[in-house]
């Protein structure tokens, strides 16, 4: 049965990896991890069926599932700060350089179980299983907690993320029973007991899946993206996490008085570097960049169904516009149709 199951996931898998890069769509920086982690969740169930036949790839499996965990941590970093700190990227290659150690010495964990587990591995063994596991578990819980405290309720975006990075929970809730599991058979050198752990790797899987299937549409939506085919060599002052932060995490486009010049002195840079950083990266100026994301954002408020409780006035303050009639110019300009019309089709 889990033969089937690990083959199914893999399939889900690799439909999503497809979905997400066809077309030829630019990719934002959260969307490129999505897809890394999406090829470690294929590849690690492709391993998990082979080893169901009786294939022994246990130790591709071994290094397939570290490197999904790595991934799914690196994605809530970006998350949650925009960035990989040094600290944790420089912690990731001190463990693939252990990885490829292991790999050497045709090393594997016997904790892998499928029907029977067995603690015939190495002090070594057990502590870097038990550090990894904990590392990321670590990792994932403070990001939670940074995505927590950064919360604006008067923000649908920021609701939106919030929302969406709860469900990193049940996975955290399943890596924590995992590392407890372990960390008992370890400690008392259990050396046979039935303890089927298939069934909580299929789980965390497909739950990862669904968490990745329901993410924000905004994500997708981002204009300041670098295409994944056409990537743009150009040097610049500025650093692409740094523009997002402030432009897109801080939502700086919702300011009613964002201007180039005041943008680019938080950045801490010139204006002629923010300029010319925007044409190396969309043909959209800084003026017509905002005014896309206001409307972006006008409209994720009105699918919402915030006008049913706020004035169309209300939500174009909230949308970043000083009055009304910018807000319906740049609609129009942008979406094709009034509010109003806009509203009727939903």
């Amino acid at each position: 049965m889990y033969a089937y199951l690990h083959f199914a996931i893999a399939l889900f898998a690799l439909f999503s990896i497809i979905e997400n890069i066809k077309g030829r769509q630019k990719l934002s920086l959260l969307k490129k991890h999505i897809i890394l982690f999406l090829c470690c969740i294929t590849l690690n169930s492709g391993l998990e069926f082979m080893l169901e036949l009786g294939y022994d790839v246990s130790v591709y499996s071994s290094i397939s599932r570290l490197f999904g965990l790595l991934a799914i941590t690196n994605l809530f970093y970006i998350v949650a700060i925009s960035r990989i700190p040094k600290l944790v990227m420089l912690t990731e290659i001190v463990f693939f350089i252990l990885y490829l150690v292991m790999i050497f010495n045709k090393v594997s964990y016997s904790f892998n179980m499928q029907e029977y587990y067995s603690t015939d591995t190495t002090q070594f063994q057990k502590f870097h299983f038990l550090v990894t596991t904990l590392l990321v578990v670590a990792c994932m819980a403070y990001n939670l907690f940074i995505i927590h405290s950064k919360r604006d309720n008067g923000n649908l975006y920021s609701e939106k993320i919030n929302k969406w990075a709860r469900y990193l929970s049940v996975t955290l809730l399943f890596l924590l029973i995992y590392l407890l599991t372990a960390f008992i058979l370890f400690k008392n050198d259990i050396r046979s007991i039935y303890v089927d752990t298939r069934f909580l790797h299929v789980v965390t899987r497909f739950t990862m899946l669904v968490f990745i299937l329901f993410r924000p549409k905004l994500i997708d939506e981002a204009d300041f993206s670098t295409s994944i085919i056409n990537l743009n060599f150009n040097k610049s002052t500025i650093s692409a996490p740094n523009f997002d932060f402030l432009f897109y995490n801080n939502h700086y486009f919702l300011d009613r008085e964002a201007h180039i010049e005041d943008f680019a002195l938080k950045l801490n840079h010139s204006e002629k570097e923010v300029t010319d950083f925007l044409k190396t990266q969309t043909s959209d100026s800084f003026n017509e960049l905002v005014n896309k994301n206001r409307i972006k954002y006008f409209k994720e408020l009105l699918n919402a169904k915030k006008h049913e409780s706020f004035t169309i006035e209300a939500l174009s303050e909230m949308s970043g516009y000083n009055n009304r009639q910018s807000m319906y110019n740049a609609f129009k300009k942008h979406v094709g149709c009034s509010p109003s019309e806009y509203i009727s089709t939903l």
